[in-house]
Parts: C-alpha cells; sequence; structure tokens
C-alpha cells in the first residue's frame, strides 16, 4: 500500500513538474537567467555580458539571453551588436514581447516611427495586452505618425497598467537573507517535538503503517513550510530519529520485534526525505 500511495504521489508531481506549468517558454528562462538579470539592473553591464555570453554556449536558442545581450549593447552605446542580438533572439522565439519593445525602441531613435510601431504593436499583442511599456511607446510612436486619438488611447493604457502594478505589494527579500531566521528556527523546535512523537510511534507501534503514515505527512509539512530550506529539516529530522533510536532507546528482545522496529525507522528516514520534496514542490506550485 505505502509503495502505491509513494507512486501516485510521485505520478502527480511529474505531472505538476512537466504539464501543469502553464509558464511559456520565455518566462522559465526568466527564472533561471535571474542571477545574470540581477547583474543587469545593477548596472554591471560588462558582467552581464560575460554571464549571457556564457549562458549562451550551453543554451544557444534563449531568447532571454540575447534580449539581455541587446540590452547591455545599448547601454553600452553598440547598437548594431545589439540590433544582431535581438534579431537573433527573435529568430529563436518571436513571441518575447521585450524583443519587440527593445527593437521598436532602437528605430524610434532612428525616427524610423513606421518600422518602429510595428514592434510595439507586436509587443502590445505578444504581451496579451497586460504590460505598460508596449502600449507607452506605441502612444509615443503613433504621436510621431500624427494618429492623435489613437495615440492617447495608448498612454491612457499604459498609465492605468502601471496603476495596477504599483497596488501589487513589493516582495521583501531581505527578510530571507538569513538562512537561521527565527521563522527556520521556530520550524526547528517542530521538528524536535515531531521527531520525539515519531520515535514512540516507532517504539510502540505494532504495524509500519502508522510510523510511515505519521513520518510522510510530518516531512510533506517540513516541504510545505520551509520550500527552500526544508532539506534541512529533512535532515535534522533524520539525525534525530537515528540518534534518539540508536542511543536512547532500548533495543526489543525478539528478532521480529527488532526487524520491525528498524523498518519503522529507516523507512520513516526515508519517507522524511521524500515527503519534504513532495511538500516543497506543492508549495512552489500552489505559489504560483
Amino acid at each position: 500500500m505505502e509503495i502505491l500511495v509513494t507512486a501516485a504521489i510521485i505520478g502527480y508531481i511529474i505531472y505538476l513538474r512537466y504539464y501543469a506549468d502553464l509558464r511559456n517558454k520565455s518566462e522559465k528562462e526568466v527564472e533561471q537567467v535571474q542571477s545574470g538579470i540581477n547583474l543587469y539592473n545593477a548596472g554591471q553591464f560588462d558582467e552581464t555580458l560575460d554571464y549571457f555570453t556564457a549562458y549562451i554556449r550551453s543554451e544557444p536558442k534563449s531568447s532571454i539571453a540575447y534580449l539581455y545581450l541587446a540590452r547591455c549593447y545599448r547601454a553600452l552605446g553598440n547598437v548594431p551588436a545589439a540590433v544582431t542580438a535581438l534579431k537573433t533572439g527573435e529568430s529563436y522565439d518571436d513571441t518575447v514581447a521585450d524583443l519587440h519593445v527593445e527593437m521598436g525602441q532602437i528605430l524610434y531613435d532612428q525616427q524610423n516611427y513606421q518600422a518602429a510601431f510595428l514592434e510595439f504593436d507586436k509587443a502590445v499583442f505578444h504581451a496579451k495586452g497586460a504590460q505598460a511599456t508596449p502600449y507607452h511607446w506605441r502612444g509615443l510612436t503613433r504621436q510621431q505618425l500624427n494618429q492623435a486619438a489613437d495615440a492617447q488611447q495608448d498612454l491612457d493604457r499604459a498609465v492605468a497598467l502601471q496603476l495596477t502594478a504599483e497596488t501589487v505589494p513589493p516582495v521583501n527579500h531581505s527578510e530571507h537573507t538569513t538562512f537561521l531566521d527565527r521563522k527556520f528556527l521556530s520550524h526547528v523546535l517542530l521538528i524536535l517535538v515531531n521527531s520525539a512523537i515519531l520515535l514512540v510511534v516507532i517504539k510502540e507501534a505494532t504495524v509500519i503503517h502508522l510510523p510511515y503514515l505519521l513520518a510522510a505527512v510530518a516531512a510533506a509539512t517540513i516541504g510545505f513550510i520551509e520550500p527552500k530550506k526544508g532539506w534541512a529539516l529533512a535532515l535534522l529530522q533524520a539525525f534525530l530519529l537515528w540518534i534518539g533510536y540508536t542511543f536512547f532507546t532500548t533495543a526489543p528482545q525478539t528478532s521480529g520485534s527488532r526487524e520491525l522496529e528498524s523498518f519503522g525507522l529507516y523507512g520513516s528516514i526515508v519517507l522524511t526525505f521524500i515527503g519534504s520534496f513532495i511538500g516543497g514542490v506543492l508549495k512552489r506550485q500552489l505559489a504560483r
């Protein structure tokens, strides 16, 4: 029964990982290259170029990498190189709105307003009308093309989208800069209590089902409350179970009881790692 339940849960995790993730390719790439994006946002353009140049060696069809190469080249004044990078990125994925925004801005600076309009129009389309920047630049371009009414509509839409975005509270990353923060330490106390309870269950249970069930549920809770640090809590619980059983309990007299407790102990340790992984994945999926 435990094997069937575990197999079903793992199957569900595979489904969540590969089939229930509704993000497109470029959205996944943004997450993968966040370190490089942070360098760009910090104004470290040379370092950003090195990062994405190296990234392209392993992922030569990354449209996001070419996007940030282009942005760096523009910031460093190398417009031809930026255009080449943008065209390369578009050849791999023409649906990335920011590629069209960057190309449109270059054409706008060159006073090629008709071509710029086409790029901004593509950006609006691929962003599904949900981003302020494409509307803003398309509005500015329409002003240059003497389309005053349409330009005002685009600019108004950009302002409305910007105001909506500003109402979303920013994520405070400073709370997570310390590994051993107050939240994590409080969860350590929870692990201490849970390990003691689980150890008692392993010693007192007459079947392995009860400790396995408790270990799986507790481990999934570990991963859910600490999706990024759950591995450390899982290690701690496994260590506490082994130490507590080995040095602070008395071995049963009969071989059958000893085997039952051994199955309960080591099975619970294995389920601790599996369950914490599953709990962490579920938490990240629910947070999207």
